[in-house]
Order: C-alpha cells, then sequence, then structure tokens
C-alpha cells in the first residue's frame, strides 16, 4: 500500500499559504466592517446619552411639573420661567400649517405622477419637484421673510412682520416633495393586476384611485405625512427667520410666535457660559424634539415595512375558473338567458356614465394644479433671488473678506470654509457610510438585530439637524474639545459627516441590493472568498448608485445651517484656514452661516448680498448634482 507523501509539493504549499492570507484578511475585513457598521448605533447612543445628561442636570434645578405646566418661557430673563408648552404651542401652530400645505399638495402631485402624467412629462417634472428638497432651508427662511410676508401683508393688513403663517406656508411647500416621493413609491408598489380587473369590470380612473390603489396603499402614504411631519416639528432655519422670536401662548396665525428649534438657535448665537442653565435648557428642548420627531419616524418606518409585506402577501389569482361558480355552465337552462327574455336598461346606465366621466375630469384637473404650484414656487424663488442677487453678484463680491459695510462685505472667507468643510465632510463621511453599508447588506443575517439597525438608520436619516448640532456641541466640542479645538472647522466637519452618513449607507445599501445575486454565485463558485466577490464584481456594478448617493449626501451636509450655528460657527472672520493642523482648529464660518447673519439683518444692502451668496451657494450644489449625474453616467458606460 502506498503511504501519503510527508510534505506537499511547493505548487499545494504556495496555494495554502494563498488561501490562508486570504482567510485572515476575510476575517479582518469582516472585523472591520462589523465596527463601522456599528458606528450608526453608536451615534444614536451618543446622541441618547448627551441629552439625558444634560436634561438631568436640567431638571435637577428646574421641577418637571413645573416644565410642563408654566404658561411662559423666559429662562433668558432674571426672572426665569420655563414652560414647554409655549414653545411646543408655536411649534405645533407651524407644523399645523405647514401640514395643511403639503398633504394635498404632495399626495395630488403623487396621484398625478404615478397615474396621469405621461412618461416624458413625468421624467421631466420629478426632477424639478424634487429639487424643492434640495434646497437648503435658509433659502427658503429668506424667501419667506422678504417675498412671502410681504405678499401676504397686501391681502391680510394685520399680518406682523414675522408669523408662523409665513414659515408654514414655505416649510409645507419645501416638504411637499418628501410627501410625493414617498406616496408615488407606495402607489407604483400597487399590483397592477388589480388596476386591470378594475379596468375590466368598468370602473374609472378616479374610481380605481380611490377604491383598490389608496386602500392598498395606505400604510405608504400615511408613513410619508409622519415623516413629513417629523421634518416640520425639526424645521429650524425657516422659522429662526420667519416666525420670529417671541415666546408666546398664542395660536393665532398671525402673530410673531418662538418654536422649539428658534430658542435652541438664539441661544447657540449667543454668549452664554457652558454650564449655566440656559446651556442646559437648549438640550432639554432638544430632548423634547428628539421624542417627538423619533416616535414619528419609527411609526413612519414601521408603516412602509408593513406596507412592503402586505404587497408581498397580495395573492395571485389563478386564471382557471371553475364552472360551477359561473352564471351559465353546461347545466344552465340557456333558453332562460336569451336576448328576447333580457330587459333593455341602457337608458338607465348613460346618465350615470356621463356623469362618472365628468367626474374623471375634474380629478384630472385636481391632480395636475399641485405639481404646477411647485414648479410655480420655485421659479417664483430663483426669481426673487436673482432679481435682488444678480446685481451684487460680481468677482469683487466673491473675493472679499467679511466687512460691517455691506458695499464693501464679501463672501471669501464663507466660501473657503464651504469648500474646505466638504472636503473634510467626504474625507470622513464616504469610507464609514460604504463600509457600514456592506457589513449591513453583505454580512449581517436578517433579524431583530439587523431589523434594530435599519430602523436606527431610518431615524438618523429623518433626525432633525439640530439635533445633530447638539451632539456635536456635546461630544466634538465639549467632549472632544482638546482634540478638535472645540469651536473649529474640525468639530464642524465631523457633525456634518454624522450628518451626511446616513444617507451615504441608504444609498449604498440600495445600490447594493439592486446588483443580481447570480454575479456573488458565479464568483463564490470560482473559489471566490466573499470580500473578493464584493471588491471585484459587486461593488463595481454597484458604483453608478453609490457615487450618486455620497454626492447627494453631502450636497444636503453642505447646506445646513443650523448643526453649524450649534457648533460655533461665527459670521465674521478676516481669515482663511491654513492648510494644517492649526488650520482644522481655527475658527471657521461658510455660506450657509454668512446667509443666515445677512438676513436677519434689517438692511436691504445686506439682504441682497444674501441673495447674491444663495445664486453662488445654489450653483455650488448644482453643480455637485450634475457631476453626480455624469459620474454615474459616465461609470455606467465603462462597465458596459
Amino acid at each position: 500500500m502506498k503511504t501519503a507523501p510527508s510534505h506537499l509539493p511547493p505548487e499545494s504549499k504556495l496555494w495554502q499559504r494563498n488561501l490562508t492570507s486570504a482567510m485572515w484578511k476575510e476575517y479582518a475585513l469582516h472585523a472591520l466592517l462589523g465596527i463601522l457598521g456599528c458606528i450608526p448605533a453608536f451615534i444614536t447612543l451618543g446622541i441618547i446619552t448627551v441629552l439625558i445628561y444634560e436634561t438631568a442636570i436640567f431638571f435637577q434645578e428646574v421641577p418637571l411639573w413645573r416644565f410642563l405646566t408654566d404658561t411662559q418661557w423666559t429662562p433668558l430673563f432674571p426672572n426665569k420661567t420655563f414652560g414647554i408648552m409655549v414653545l411646543a404651542s408655536g411649534t405645533l401652530l407651524t407644523t399645523a400649517i405647514a401640514m395643511t400645505v403639503a398633504v394635498p399638495v404632495g399626495f395630488l402631485t403623487a396621484i398625478y405622477l404615478s397615474e396621469y402624467a405621461p412618461h416624458r412629462v413625468r421624467y421631466l417634472l420629478k426632477p424639478f419637484i424634487e429639487t424643492l428638497s434640495g434646497i437648503p432651508t435658509v433659502v427658503y427662511g429668506y424667501f419667506a421673510l422678504l417675498f412671502v410676508t410681504p405678499l401676504l401683508q397686501k391681502l391680510i393688513p394685520n399680518l406682523a412682520g414675522f408669523s408662523p403663517l409665513s414659515a408654514g406656508l414655505v416649510t409645507g411647500i419645501m416638504i411637499a416633495p418628501i410627501v410625493s416621493s414617498m406616496s408615488e413609491d407606495a402607489i407604483q408598489n400597487v399590483p397592477k393586476r388589480l388596476q386591470e380587473a378594475a379596468y375590466a369590470l368598468g370602473f374609472t380612473k378616479p374610481e380605481i384611485i380611490t377604491k383598490i390603489i389608496l386602500p392598498v396603499a395606505f400604510p405608504g402614504i400615511i408613513a410619508s405625512f409622519t415623516l413629513a411631519a417629523s421634518r416640520c416639528l425639526g424645521e429650524t432655519l425657516i422659522a429662526s427667520i420667519a416666525a420670529g422670536q417671541n415666546p408666546q401662548f398664542a395660536l393665532n396665525p398671525l402673530e410673531a410666535v418662538s418654536t422649539m428649534t428658534a430658542f435652541i438657535i438664539q441661544v447657540s448665537l449667543g454668549d452664554i457660559p457652558i454650564n449655566s442653565l440656559e446651556f442646559h435648557t437648549i438640550f432639554t428642548v432638544g430632548t423634547v424634539i428628539f421624542l417627538m420627531t423619533s416616535i414619528l419616524n419609527t411609526l413612519s418606518h414601521l408603516l412602509v415595512r408593513r406596507h412592503r409585506d402586505l404587497m408581498l402577501e397580495v395573492p395571485i389569482g389563478s386564471p382557471e375558473v371553475n364552472q360551477e361558480h359561473l352564471a351559465i355552465n353546461s347545466r344552465s337552462d340557456i333558453a332562460q338567458y336569451s336576448p328576447q327574455k333580457i330587459p333593455k336598461f341602457t337608458h338607465i346606465f348613460q346618465p350615470d356614465f356621463t356623469k362618472r366621466h365628468f367626474l374623471d375630469r375634474i380629478f384630472i384637473i385636481l391632480t395636475v394644479i399641485p405639481p404646477l404650484v411647485l414648479i410655480t414656487v420655485l421659479g417664483l424663488l430663483l426669481f426673487d433671488v436673482s432679481q435682488d442677487g444678480l446685481s451684487r453678484l460680481n468677482w469683487q463680491f466673491i473675493t472679499s473678506f467679511a466687512s460691517r459695510n455691506p458695499e464693501e462685505a464679501g463672501i471669501y472667507v464663507a466660501l473657503a470654509g464651504t469648500f474646505w468643510l466638504l472636503g473634510l465632510t467626504a474625507i470622513f463621511a464616504t469610507p464609514i457610510g460604504v463600509g457600514a453599508a456592506i457589513y449591513l447588506e453583505e454580512y449581517v443575517p436578517n433579524n431583530l438585530f439587523s431589523q434594530f439597525l435599519e430602523i436606527n438608520i431610518a431615524n438618523l436619516a429623518a433626525m432633525p439637524s439640530i439635533i445633530y448640532g447638539l451632539l456635536g456641541l456635546g461630544i466634538f466640542v465639549h467632549g472632544l474639545g482638546f482634540l478638535t479645538g472645540k469651536y473649529s472647522l474640525l468639530s464642524a466637519s465631523l457633525t456634518l459627516s454624522v450628518i451626511a452618513l446616513p444617507t451615504i449607507i441608504i444609498a449604498t445599501r440600495s445600490a447594493l441590493r439592486a446588483v443580481s445575486h447570480s454575479l456573488r454565485e458565479g464568483g463564490t463558485a470560482t473559489g471566490m472568498t466573499r470580500w473578493q466577490v464584493l471588491w471585484h464584481l459587486v461593488l463595481p456594478s454597484a458604483m453608478p448608485g453609490i457615487l450618486t448617493g455620497i454626492f447627494l449626501s453631502l450636497s444636503r451636509a453642505i447646506g445646513e445651517t443650523a448643526p453649524l450655528i450649534a457648533v460655533g460657527a461665527s459670521a465674521f472672520i478676516t481669515f482663511t484656514p491654513a492648510l494644517s493642523l492649526e488650520g482644522l482648529h481655527s475658527p471657521f464660518t461658510a455660506l450657509p452661516v454668512q446667509i443666515f447673519n445677512w438676513v436677519s439683518r434689517s438692511q436691504a444692502d445686506f439682504q441682497q448680498n444674501a441673495a447674491a451668496a444663495i445664486i453662488l451657494l445654489i450653483g455650488i450644489l448644482f453643480v455637485m448634482n450634475i457631476s453626480a449625474i455624469i459620474l454615474r453616467d459616465c461609470y455606467s458606460k465603462k462597465q458596459a
């Protein structure tokens, strides 16, 4: 009998070493991706820890009962009162007005885009409508204060210069695309066979929509409403600029009020000592916002999941029909169904058909008007900004430093700070977001833990930006201030990275999910490890979607204003950060912060400067979005 060789040939040893090396790399990458995948949970834990810690200190000095029952809110006055219901009433009033606008406009727009709009019209109209949700909120604040409010004052003479009516109307226009997009997705997911069956029964289009589509898509539509309400509750800049900062317990939409987010901005702009009661107050108010929006966001996510499960459970009808169930079968007496014995009631159906046809036309008109309203508002916003700012936008304005003289003031430092923040945010957020998405999509099985992580990421994506500002203030500015330089460029970029992270994760997961499983199976069949399959096959195929998600998330982050104000952005800096560690620790400003500062001033010249800066900011965001489309198309052609 032949015995086995005492040692392997050199080729076998080489193969064994390569396999061992590949497996160790697989384990190391798996561990690294696991750490990155847990970062969103750590972010949520950080938010909760900071808010609970600061809120607990607040309630050591202010009783909870007093916080809930006081009828005034004056924490910045010598006679301090802390009635949170005063701020809550202003927040809920502004939210109610916004939802009154957003729900019908967004809902009817979704019906038009999904059921009535021709393909070319939908292809052109949908990007314009979604542009509204991508415009920075500071631009909407400018539009609400300087265009909508004067227009409303002509119609309502007793309207104050700051009012929740103006802020609510503009906020409603801003969030209408959210309702439209999510509702349209819910409608599109309704099985087409249900509509075809309804057509076969003689239903008209409005009857199919109201009796078939909307009942089936109801959970997804309600989810769009709850997410929009969450966005309204957390809206900061529009409320701060247009609603006023007059805390009063009133439900009159014509008088100035103060919202919870506006109070946080008001305190952040002041010089408040770190361990003072006023400092702890903003975290307590942030905790209330966090609880309200988290409940709505979780409800929205659960409704979307329920809608998705319901769509999977819709039974597929069989084409086979039992003859016993037919009205006329082989055992029927055909004579009783002869044409002579069938009564003629044609005249009875004719008036009803005419009425139904007329209602169909009315329904079409009702669904066409809302998207036209959104496009009109977008045109008015761009026209108003261009009219005020184009004359001021020149090379001197771009290259000049900040000045108290509006004619000499420029945006050079703010522009440099914006590009600094954009680059640092991309460096921090991109690898973490893509790595976390790979781990969550490719390595984590579908269980309770993965569902928890999914809900957590959905909540983070819908979290008000001011909450991220409080997180940055508590952790990056004060907790890690010895590393970040406290109120510095590094603290701001880390805060924006946290904001961009959930969007990158969601977009990357969607891109990975779109890659065919047969590609993964083919790579595995050839002996490739999981990471080799991902690196050489899956990621190149998903790269167009990943790039689009990265650019869109950076666009959103760079347009944020509230978190930058919360972490100490300055509106008056006369130097640009140096390309060094000292530069990362230096004070900073950015275009959104500079715009907010100019809009808040009463001089018309400063407001013209704000309009010119808005044009430049929108131009930067437009270039980023176009670049994302070009890169996606080029990469897709390269892969093809």
